[in-house]
């Protein structure tokens, strides 16, 4: 499995390095913690807002916008276009699970990131002034370990919707749903710290906090030890029930599909 998934990797960079110049516009275009960093720059500016001044909003959306960035999936869009078209039907004869060409292609976009958009997070984090992140090797690891769980949580529950298409024509439409979720309860629009505790409890209960908002509050020392470990014990049943989903709607889906396909 390692060198099938080493030949898929080079596979896919060759495609990513045939498309850079989109896949640059395509990052540039993912940057919306910028928009939501000037309006609470803008907000905080005169009086901080629960303990957010302009540093704090600074720190926290530039962190966001890494994991966003190292989180980012579109996996729903192709399998909406393969199950409708029936292009599925012949990498369904290729001697593995499609699951791992589109593990192998999102891989590759991360380390496309990698070089391209995070040494100029990187950057931006050095120049601003007072910034501040907890890069003891504790914390850096639990954010490692969190990083790489909501990258897979997110992939997972997007290929989840995208399996829907086996039944339904507008899993595209849930999907938006679900993004429009994300960036409520994830962390965008605002630090879950900012909203009532009433909501805030209640997403802490959701699947879109360790989706993006955990490794930032890791990172940025937001979150007390204690909490820290029951959030990654959440966030590891999440991913567990993605996976398990996962396989029970593939399998039933498979039963239920029939195209000719390309």
């Amino acid at each position: 499995m390692i060198r099938k998934y080493w030949v898929l990797l080079k596979f896919n960079w060759q495609i990513l390095m045939e498309y850079r110049a989109g896949m640059v516009i395509w990052v540039i275009a993912n940057t919306m913690p910028l928009v939501m960093l000037a309006v609470w720059i803008t907000i905080s500016s005169s009086a901080p807002v629960a303990g957010y001044g302009p540093a704090e909003f600074a720190g926290y959306y530039l962190a966001l916008l890494l994991v966003r960035q190292l989180t980012t999936v579109w996996v729903a869009w192709e399998l909406d276009y393969d199950i409708r078209l029936g292009d599925l039907s012949p990498k369904l004869l290729r001697p593995i699970n499609p699951i791992h060409s589109h593990i192998a292609l999102h891989l590759a976009d991360k380390l496309f990131r990698l070089f391209t958009v995070v040494p100029l997070i990187l950057l931006a984090v050095f120049c601003v002034p007072g910034i501040s992140y907890h890069t003891d090797l504790l914390s850096l690891s639990f954010f490692l370990l969190s990083l790489i769980c909501a990258l897979a949580i997110r992939f997972m529950s997007q290929y989840c919707i995208g399996l829907l298409s086996f039944w339904v024509t507008q899993s595209l439409s849930l999907n938006e749903m679900w993004y429009a979720g994300m960036l409520m309860f994830g962390g965008v629009i605002a630090p879950l710290e900012l909203f009532p505790p009433f909501i805030a409890k209640w997403a802490a209960y959701l699947p879109f906090r360790y989706m993006l908002s955990l490794p930032v509050e890791i990172i940025t020392g937001r979150i007390p030890i204690g909490e820290m470990l029951r959030a990654l014990g959440q966030q590891a049943v999440w991913l567990i029930f993605w996976i398990g989903l996962f396989r029970l709607l593939w399998k039933t889906g498979l039963k239920h599909y029939s195209a000719v396909g390309a």
